[in-house]
């Protein structure tokens, strides 16, 4: 998971008003599986994009496809769709948390966790950067 995730879900959170209760943010806080959940589509589609476009520096640490290249001897497409497929398992794991969680959180949640990984497969979308 990318470690700014949990931080940019406070900080989606502070924007919100009332909707930003006492019970959402300590929810947030304790980095529940739909906010991990929503950190792995952000990393592994930002290591699928930064491969495809070849932006990787040499003194960069290893990404998640190269760690699962090397790991199960793969090349770069076939890590990449392996990476797709745990960016599905991810989506499915943030609906089944979205529709077993307490109701009085779900404004808040929408909003902080499900439209941010909605941004990040826009962002992301068919392995291109669209960001930068």
């Amino acid at each position: 998971m990318t470690s700014a995730m949990p931080a940019l879900t406070i900080a989606a959170l502070m924007a919100l008003g009332k909707q930003a209760t006492k019970k959402v943010f300590e929810w947030a806080s304790s980095a529940p599986d739909m906010v991990r959940a929503c950190g792995e589509v952000g990393r592994f589609l930002n290591d699928i994009s930064a491969f495809k476009k070849g932006r990787k520096n040499k003194n960069d640490i290893m990404t998640s496809l190269e760690c699962y290249m090397k790991e199960h001897g793969t090349t770069g497409k076939e890590a990449a769709a392996s990476l797709l497929e745990m960016v599905d398992s991810a989506w499915r794991r943030m609906n089944k948390a979205f529709m077993e969680i307490d109701r009085t959180l779900l404004p808040a949640v929408n909003v902080a966790v499900i439209n941010q990984a909605r941004v990040i497969e826009v962002v992301y979308y068919g392995g291109n950067d669209g960001y930068t």
